[in-house]
């Protein structure tokens, strides 16, 4: 659940304010909390209006888009918090899970259960007596990631013909420990997003940091900021990570988690521009790993590495420059944006491995509305890159992706109601003679039950292809398997305050 597709900032905060918050939406058009449960809608970055989400916020007091959050008295400083929860059951179907599991004979899912997730933001905002604005944002988020407790756990295995063995199993790591109190134990906090900016509302901001990025920032028509997500948070819920449909948008996590210079620039008639620099990808609380002169494996810096993983991964010299034009005539309101985005890569120092290109991509995306209430959609993403923001490699194919989709605002409830289409063409598995072809399809609807509080109903369907590659062994040269399909339904709360 990487998301993060803001001007400026993320997070709906409800503040402990030193000052005055005023805080000014994009476009100046502000949400409108005077909603039949008091739910504050919101405007989202192509202007439309609805009912948000985990998301595009909106269920606190202001809206996600302030820019910034608040705007301090001169020689003042703001400092703000949100919490963030969101628990929900999920049923699931996928290809194999009636079977005897994915290469493990006698291992079986349950096609059911409870996913959620909680996160913690913490902002400033301040400004000179000179009229300098600056700040700062962090995003903590769990992590369910964790080491079963324990340095040992014993271990008994009987073989077909009745002899027992004893001995223990050390070091095992796990994304679930094996039992709740030392999941709960194991659980730890780690930083998502940090940031910070300086600017002014005149000349524009630079931002430095991580959660940023002109493709992340600008993008126009994804259609994924509604409900839960859709397929940008259904690929990391409880469905195997084999058989669900990628997501390729840069506002996921391998994109935006790269520590960044950004410009954003002031409106002028509609019309603003960013441009954003990363010379790694990574984070900026990293550090370069580097044990030795000349790199070696984990060195985030190094240029020419003979780390095979390095090739398909690692992109440096990222430059992304977007422009975006919103605006209404009347009922009707339109956005539009336009962004490429170039990169070099990590060089191979091994002849014989799989050369890799660096990022190549173009990306086009509108929207239009009728009365703030039905808006009509779509973006599509092509050139050299493969997988989750990943690298194409050399002689493959070029990739195309695109979504459409539609909504409905019904302020009267209030609530939001849509659906969209992904379909996504990549290289894949590099070597095979076919390409790989993800898609998916979301229906959702939100409800504002009350302040800082929505109810999600969403179905999310998914399908993988690639021909000589089978989905659930992860073997290549056969044709078993090599179409799955993915299927999930969600019902829950999110809170955000």
């Amino acid at each position: 659940m990487d998301k993060l597709r803001l001007l400026l900032s993320a997070g709906t905060m409800l503040g402990l304010v030193a000052g005055t918050a005023n805080a000014t939406s994009i476009l100046n058009q502000d949400g409108s909390p005077a909603t039949p449960t008091g739910v504050g809608q919101g405007t989202l970055l192509d202007g439309f209006s609805e009912m948000g989400g985990p998301y595009s916020g909106y269920q606190g007091l202001e809206p996600e888009t302030a820019v910034p959050w608040s705007v301090p008295q001169p020689g003042k400083v703001n400092v703000r918090i949100n919490f963030f929860a969101n628990e929900f059951p999920m049923a699931a179907w996928w290809t194999g899970m009636n079977g005897n599991g994915t290469g493990a004979p006698g291992n079986k899912q349950q096609s059911y259960g409870i996913y959620g997730w909680v996160r913690l933001d913490v902002g400033l905002d301040g400004e000179t007596k000179t009229g300098i604005q600056y700040g700062a944002f962090a995003e903590f988020r769990e992590n369910n990631t964790t080491n079963i407790t324990g340095s040992s756990t014993p271990l008994t295995v009987t073989n077909s013909t009745g002899t027992t063995s004893t001995g223990s199993l050390t070091g095992v790591s796990s994304g679930f420990a094996q039992g709740a109190s030392a999941d709960s134990a194991d659980n730890t906090i780690y930083v998502r997003h940090a940031n910070v900016y300086v600017g002014t509302t005149d000349a524009g901001f630079l931002r430095i940091g991580t959660g940023l990025g002109s493709q992340t920032l600008y993008e126009i028509g994804l259609n994924d900021e509604y409900g839960f997500g859709g397929w940008i948070d259904m690929a990391s819920s409880n469905i195997p990570t084999n058989l669900a449909p990628v997501w390729p948008w840069a506002d996921g996590g391998n994109a935006y988690m790269a520590a960044r210079l950004q410009y954003v620039s002031p409106v002028f008639d509609g019309f603003d521009f960013g441009i954003s620099f990363a010379p790694t990808n990574a984070p900026p609380f990293d550090g370069s790993g580097c044990s030795t002169a000349y790199g070696g494996n984990g060195c985030t810096t190094q240029s020419t590495s003979t780390l095979s993983g390095d090739f398909g991964n690692r992109y440096r010299n990222e430059l992304g420059i977007a422009l975006r034009y919103r605006n209404t005539f009347g009922p009707v309101g339109f956005a539009m944006s336009g962004i490429y985005t170039t990169s070099g890569r990590v060089d191979d120092a091994l002849a014989a491995s799989q050369p890799y290109k660096g990022l190549n991509i173009g990306d086009i995306g509108a929207a239009i509305q009728f009365n703030k209430q039905i808006e009509i959609s779509g973006n599509v993403m092509w050139g050299a890159f493969d997988g989750s923001w990943g690298l194409q490699p050399a002689g493959g194919a070029t990739s195309v992706a695109w979504v459409a989709g539609a909504k409905y605002e019904i302020a009267q409830l209030p609530a939001t109601v849509g659906a969209y289409y992904f379909n996504y063409k990549s290289q894949g598995l590099a070597g095979l003679p076919t390409q790989r072809t993800d898609q998916g399809l979301t229906v959702d609807a939100t409800y504002g039950m009350g302040p800082g509080v929505v109810v999600i109903a969403e179905y999310d369907w998914g399908q993988r292809y690639q021909g000589d590659y089978d989905f659930l062994t992860n073997t290549t040269g056969t044709s078993a398997n090599n179409q799955v399909q993915a299927q999930a339904a969600t019902l829950g709360m999110s809170i955000r305050f």
